[in-house]
């Protein structure tokens, strides 16, 4: 019995550290999507929410990022989204985070075919496999969003974000086709690329179509690139506030632009993307200890928003019951009944 009982012992004691030893923090998936518009496969990496399988609420569907050089950005971006969605602080809606791995990051994020001599090297020519934005943004909007969209749940409303070549690339897709994202984000944009075409393209843009699309927002951050001023990247700073310059000027654009000191071309993406993400989402965060005295001022805080994002954006269940946990815990019967109604209606019980 003895024996047995060390036999026993030790077989509980392995499967314990086993189980143990499987338990991970996972932060999102990789996938790979063929595309034929580049004829390659593509591997993306895809952050979903916290609640997108909590089994005791209904499943609910989510507003989508697509994060170019996911590489670089995805794990602190991804947390990021997590941090700043956290009910009842939230300033943006829990979204999907779909971060996009290069392959060859000039050919794709640059909108026309130019090059450059290196600053360090005069005999090495840089970029010649420029100008193979239009293909890119084919594949995201034609593959890549189908793909996302039949197997994950999402809501309509998307979301851009670039940084450098990826900032040059969201102001373009913005001008060329700005129907396929609601908002972009443009991290230091490269717009010194190819003598500055894209100044001359928001130029034209403006002057052909008078203003920008509606419900459209656009968040720019700029490093202050001390270093960056006494090299050949000197262009990128008057590029930039020439831009803003033009789009403060028409004024027809949900827009921002930040300059934050001190952060170089490097850096700044991390403070530049949690910034944009509130000024995008502007408006989402509610008081819920106003809903104590005023509930109704839920639904219609939530029917502005909507209507300044123009996509619909309803209170989360997760935060439906929060709210009606701080009414029941303080004795406010009258608005915790009207909370309950209010879940009941926007997410039945099914049976």
């Amino acid at each position: 019995m003895n024996n047995w009982f060390k036999i026993l012992y030790i077989f509980t004691f392995l499967c314990f550290t086993f189980s143990k030893a499987q338990d991970k923090l996972m932060i999102g998936e990789k996938r790979t999507v063929f595309s034929k518009v580049l004829s390659e496969d593509r591997e993306i990496w895809i952050h979903l929410p916290k609640t997108y399988n909590d089994t005791t609420i209904n499943p609910a569907k989510y507003p989508v990022i697509y994060l170019l050089d996911g590489e670089n950005n995805f794990e602190y971006f991804a947390g990021l989204t997590d941090f700043i969605a956290r009910t009842p602080y939230a300033d943006i809606p829990e979204c999907i985070v779909v971060g996009i791995k290069n392959t060859e990051r000039t050919r794709d994020l640059t909108p026309t075919k130019s090059q450059k001599k290196s600053p360090v090297n005069s005999a090495v020519t840089l970029f010649t496999d420029s100008g193979g934005s239009e293909h890119f943004v084919k594949f995201i909007q034609e593959e890549l969003k189908p793909f996302i969209s039949k197997n994950y749940r999402t809501q309509g409303y998307s979301v851009l974000v670039g940084h450098s070549f990826g900032g040059l690339f969201a102001i373009n897709v913005l001008l060329t086709h700005p129907e396929y994202f609601n908002s972009y984000v443009a991290n230091d944009p490269s717009l010194w690329w190819d003598n500055e075409i894209m100044i001359s393209r928001t130029e034209n843009y403006l002057e052909k179509n008078k203003k920008f699309p509606a419900n459209k927002s656009l968040y720019v951050s700029q490093a202050d690139n001390e270093e960056q001023q006494k090299n050949w990247n000197s262009d990128m700073t008057q590029s930039i506030e020439k831009f803003k310059g033009i789009v403060e000027k028409n004024g027809t654009l949900n827009y921002k632009h930040t300059f934050f000191e001190g952060e170089t071309h490097g850096t700044v993406s991390y403070q530049g993307n949690y910034e944009a993400l509130k000024f995008i989402f502007k408006g989402f965060r509610t008081n819920i200890k106003q809903f104590a005295k005023n509930p109704e001022l839920l639904e219609e805080e939530y029917k502005k928003f909507s209507d300044r994002m123009g996509e619909k954006f309803i209170p989360s269940e997760t935060y439906l019951n929060v709210i009606l946990k701080f009414m029941k815990s303080n004795d406010f019967k009258e608005s915790e009944t009207y909370f309950i109604n209010l879940k009941n209606r926007l997410y039945p019980k099914t049976k």
